[in-house]
């Protein structure tokens, strides 16, 4: 009997303390989070600001580069915005409902040459596959005078050989082994040309015989091939890791 009174008078004392918790609101709750990430793919102009909702998001971008993945509330819609680093003017603008749980890369680009900024959202896959590199291509290159080809030139290619236009999104699973070398070429080549880097399963430098650069990917990761172009309209290639 002593024990039960003593359980007794710890529950009615630890109720006021329970009643008191019960009714305070969380505001700062959030339901379920997203992912997003900004690239600045236009090479034609000057370093970019993000905002959602008008308040900034991420640091300024040059072109070239990106953010890493901010954690936003997901299951929510915002208006995505960008302006010219130092100014008030939003140059481009789109409304964009985030999934929870899920990734998405906002590129700020351009589809001509004349026409205005425009953001672009995709949503990424960033589930790996611990036995291939996954890899998505995604054709940007609004400077650029003609579609572009992408080659696996490995004994047995991943994939057959496909041509991208402006705008084109495709994924390829690829078992990478060391004779993986995937190319890039525009169906119209410019004498200004550089040498392209390549897709390989090593990372290797230019010489005199090979004057291109080799980028290593990796089983168990997944890519982003970012194609895009110069001022002069040179193909240019980008490998950007979402692990």
């Amino acid at each position: 009997m002593k024990n039960t009174r003593i359980i007794f008078s710890m529950f009615f004392m630890a109720l006021p303390a329970l009643m008191l918790f019960s009714c305070i609101k969380n505001d700062n709750f959030i339901k379920g989070d997203a992912k997003i990430r900004y690239f600045h793919a236009a090479v034609t102009d000057t370093t970019q600001n993000f905002y959602l909702k008008g308040i900034q998001s991420g640091a300024s971008t040059t072109y070239g580069s990106n953010s890493n993945y901010i954690v936003v509330a997901g299951d929510s819609t915002y208006t995505i915005t960008s302006r010219n680093i130092n100014t008030g003017n939003d140059l481009a603008s789109t409304p964009y409902k985030f999934e929870i749980g899920a990734n998405y890369s906002i590129f700020y680009t351009h589809k001509t040459l004349t026409d205005p900024p425009v953001l672009t959202v995709y949503k990424d896959d960033v589930k790996q596959n611990l036995n291939v590199a996954k890899l998505t291509f995604l054709n940007l290159g609004y400077t650029l005078g003609s579609d572009v080809i992408i080659k696996d030139e490995a004994t047995v290619p991943a994939f057959t050989q496909f041509t991208m236009k402006y705008g084109d999104m495709v994924s390829h699973s690829v078992n990478v082994n060391k004779t993986t070398k995937i190319s890039f070429t525009l169906t119209t080549p410019i004498s200004t040309q550089p040498p392209l880097n390549t897709l390989d399963s090593l990372t290797t430098t230019p010489t005199n015989t090979n004057p291109s650069k080799s980028l290593a990917i990796t089983k168990g990761l997944v890519y982003t091939v970012l194609l895009d172009g110069s001022k002069k309209g040179e193909l240019q290639m980008r490998l950007i890791s979402a692990n």
